[in-house]
């Protein structure tokens, strides 16, 4: 079943039939405002921090579902009848009027005809600008003349998530509203400065600041008083619950058009008058609308493939590459799942989405890595999940002081607490960070880079360099009994806590990490530590061979009383994703262990939707394994399609040389080829979720939690440096792809250190793998030097090299 298409041309995703199973979703902002809104116009809308400065409230996993959020209101005037220009909330029959939602890039747009009547809503954030913009067009398609009134509707909150849905008395007294020259402030009274205004473009008829005047005791956002009655009361008071309603009464004309410009932003009545005062011509939103459109066309140019299939090419330029973008410029927690309960960064899931989209977002990706450097401790572990003002230096500190101290102050650890010790520390977390480092080098050239001084959370200083070789060395000596490295509180699997054990994936984590290490130090003449380095990649790779070897695939690891997790002599979790993907594609595998291990994952693990994490499911707790043991059998942890690590393994599959079953996994899991079984997926067909239900459960292969998940990132990842096999290296650009065999090649746009290339890929022998000339502007070369500059064409003829599968 189908709700809605994909618009090439527009760069959006239409929802032509709104009553979806679940909310659709889409983020709007680029900077440090950002609004999370579905396909009904419900969202919140937040500045900077999703937790502690929440400009509109939202109540998650409520029903009726995804309120409040953006509304316009349109009441008929002559016969008292009324709807909302997106669906619900009043949510008009679907025969009787005919809606459209279209999720774009930072922008959504909302339609509707009804009754002779079309609007519609355009939300936007402009570059530059801290206000959430409504762009509302209303045009009379009927042949007489139209007597409508016209009502916003938002809901503010209290900044503090804590307090808006618990302290309410607190949250109940510490904030007003008043109403001044066609503008509603909205005053956060213990707030320094803490104001939030909502105004127009135009001369209201009517306002009102309190939100049970404007929906009344008994109603809903579904049937407001204040529309029924066709009025607005004026109210507003210091204390109480506050909304954002601004009324405009229109006379239109047959065929006659209005539009209506609402801003919803951060400041008081001077931001306010400055946002109208720029807006005041209309025009001059139509050119933020391109600015927006050249944000993203920017990005999108800097890496635009044509290949035989439309779902990667629709999804890598533009969908995939958005939401790899999106969790960087937010973080995981703005959503409609993690609604603002904690905020802050997740070190290992910033350390891989910081490295996913470097070409596209080095600032961006910078200033992550940077965050994830402070929260590094000197022994070489990172905070599992921190504030990055907590590390900030104490001049930037300075700077941020409030003048006075609130009670509800933002709450911030004091001193050596903000540093949990090892007891609490993830094994993985560090060792992510230490390949994006040098991606980031790798993409930008940006030498220097390593050289640069960062503190430690726990106090004192090194180069980013120092950085990482702390993180190596830590997960060197924190070693099991086996000689693998400790689980620690958990890995990337949060819930195989192994009960004080080890841990395979860490282990090949660590060699990956050693691997990175080795190649920086060689490029920065390090060559002493490069043969230190080497010497334990051989003795680790002979280690790992050997003790987690099971016969056809990877060990998982070993529980602290020293038991096999992830073998054939287990009942359940006898085999699991992690380890085996990362086995080949850190390089440690041997050649036919690693092929074999691929293949068992294929023959056990694959499903239509994916690759499921692990199997058999667990259905008998044993703490000793972990949580994953009472987790509900085919959700999440526990025999799901986890996004995150699918992957890892078409990455791994196309390292050994199997594009075909690379694209076969990747097209199980792309959302864009369920968009015609929604009835099973039910969430977006244009963005990663975190999970699909497994095969154990009644909802096999319906998706949860979409957007803010690092599947987006890393398909983006696998798909442009493994199957369009486009890699940055220190002083070349490496192109190497892993394709299906039957594709005659591909093309694409690369910008690599500010030099464009026209990358032309033919396959004429119908090989999987396997470069045989490398065309340089008409001259074969063995490599493409970094050191180019302007724009060059480059083909690639694949034929037989080397083994293929």
């Amino acid at each position: 079943m189908r709700y809605g298409y994909f618009d090439e041309e527009n760069n959006e995703y239409v929802i032509d039939r709104v009553d979806l199973p679940t909310s659709w979703t889409n983020y709007l902002g680029v900077e440090d405002m950002c609004a999370v809104v579905n396909h009904t116009a419900g969202g919140y809308l937040f500045y900077k921090s999703p937790e502690y400065h929440r400009i509109t409230r939202f109540r998650g996993n409520a029903v009726p579902m995804d309120r409040p959020g953006d509304y316009i209101y349109i009441r008929d005037n002559e016969d008292g009848d009324y709807f909302s220009i997106s669906w619900q909330p009043v949510g008009k029959p679907l025969d009787q009027a005919k809606y459209t939602t279209r999720h774009g890039m930072s922008v959504t747009t909302y339609e509707c005809q009804y009754k002779g009547i079309s609007a519609s809503e355009k939300l936007s954030i402009p570059i530059g600008d801290n206000a959430l913009i409504w762009d509302v067009k209303i045009k009379n398609e009927s042949d007489r003349k139209r007597d409508l009134s016209v009502f916003s509707y938002a809901e503010f909150s209290y900044h503090h998530i804590p307090i808006d849905n618990q302290n309410f008395q607190m949250s109940l007294y510490c904030a007003g509203s008043e109403y001044r020259d066609g503008t509603i402030l909205y005053d956060l009274f213990y707030e320094e400065e803490g104001y939030q205004y909502f105004t127009a473009n135009f001369e209201p008829d009517g306002f009102e600041c309190l939100r049970d005047e404007f929906i009344g005791t008994y109603n809903t956002e579904t049937n407001p008083q204040a529309v029924i009655n066709g009025k607005c009361d004026g109210s507003f008071e210091r204390g109480g619950n506050h909304c954002a309603s601004l009324q405009k009464n229109l006379a239109l004309e047959p065929g006659e058009t209005v539009r209506l410009i609402y801003f919803l932003g951060e400041g008081g009545y001077d931001q306010a008058r400055g946002i109208k005062e720029k807006y005041n011509n209309p025009s001059r939103l139509d050119e933020a609308y391109e600015d927006l459109s050249k944000f993203w066309e920017d990005k999108q140019k800097r890496f635009a493939v044509k290949s035989p299939e439309k779902g990667i090419d629709t999804m890598i330029n533009t969908w995939t590459l958005y939401q790899a973008e999106i969790n960087v410029m937010f973080s995981r927690f703005a959503s409609f799942i993690e609604v603002g309960g904690r905020t802050g960064l997740g070190y290992r899931d910033t350390a891989q989405d910081s490295m996913t989209v470097i070409a596209t977002n080095p600032e961006g990706c910078k200033k992550r890595i940077v965050e994830l450097l402070r929260a590094l401790t000197s022994t070489g572990y990172g905070i599992h999940l921190f504030e990055p003002r907590w590390f900030l230096p104490e001049d930037e500190k300075e700077k941020k002081k409030k003048p006075f101290k609130s009670p509800t102050v933002i709450p911030e650890p004091e001193g050596a607490s903000k540093v949990h010790g090892l007891a609490d520390a993830c094994s993985d977390d560090a060792l992510w960070l230490v390949p994006s480092i040098v991606e980031y080098v790798k993409e930008t050239g940006d030498e220097d880079f390593l050289k640069e001084e960062y503190g430690y959370a726990d106090g004192g200083f090194g180069t980013v360099y120092d950085h990482m070789k702390k993180i190596v060395l830590f997960s060197l000596k924190e070693v099991g009994s086996n000689g693998i490295c400790k689980g620690l509180r958990a890995d990337w699997n949060d819930c195989l806590n192994l009960g004080g054990g080890e841990s395979a994936l860490v282990s090949f984590l660590l060699y990956r990490a050693l691997i990175c290490l080795k190649e920086t130090a060689e490029y920065i003449g390090d060559s002493s530590f490069a043969k230190e380095l080497a010497e334990k990649i051989d003795k680790l790779s002979e280690d790992l061979n050997n003790i987690l070897w099971d016969g056809d695939w990877y060990l998982r690891g070993f529980t602290g009383s020293g038991r096999k997790i992830g073998t054939r002599e287990n009942k359940e979790g006898q085999i699991h994703l992690e380890s085996n993907a990362w086995a080949v594609l850190s390089g440690a595998a041997d050649e036919e262990k690693g092929k074999r291990a691929l293949d068992m994952i294929h023959e056990r693990l694959a499903t239509p939707y994916g690759i499921m994490l692990n199997a058999p499911v667990y259905t008998e707790p044993d703490d000793e394994v972990g949580f994953v043991t009472r987790v509900y059998p085919g959700l999440k942890e526990n025999g799901s399609i986890f996004s995150h690590p699918n992957p890892w393994v078409w990455s791994a599959e196309c390292k050994v040389g199997n594009g075909d079953r690379a694209f076969e996994y990747y097209k199980s899991l792309c959302p864009y080829y369920q968009n015609d079984s929604i009835e099973t997926r039910w969430a977006e067909p244009y963005s990663y979720c975190q999970f699909i239900s497994g095969k154990d459960h009644t909802t096999y292969g319906r998706a949860h939690h979409p957007f803010m998940t690092g599947s987006g990132g890393w398909a983006y990842f696998a798909v442009t440096h493994y199957m369009l096999g486009v890699q940055p290296g220190f002083d070349e650009l490496i192109i190497d792809p892993c394709i299906p065999k039957e594709w005659d090649g591909f093309e694409l746009e690369r910008d690599f250190r500010g030099t464009t290339y026209h990358i032309s890929v033919k396959n004429p022998d119908h090989v999987q793998k396997g470069v045989k000339k490398l065309i340089l502007d008409g001259q074969e070369v063995t490599k493409i030097s970094a050191s180019l500059r302007g724009k060059h064409e480059v083909e690639v003829i694949m034929g037989q090299k080397g083994e293929e599968r």
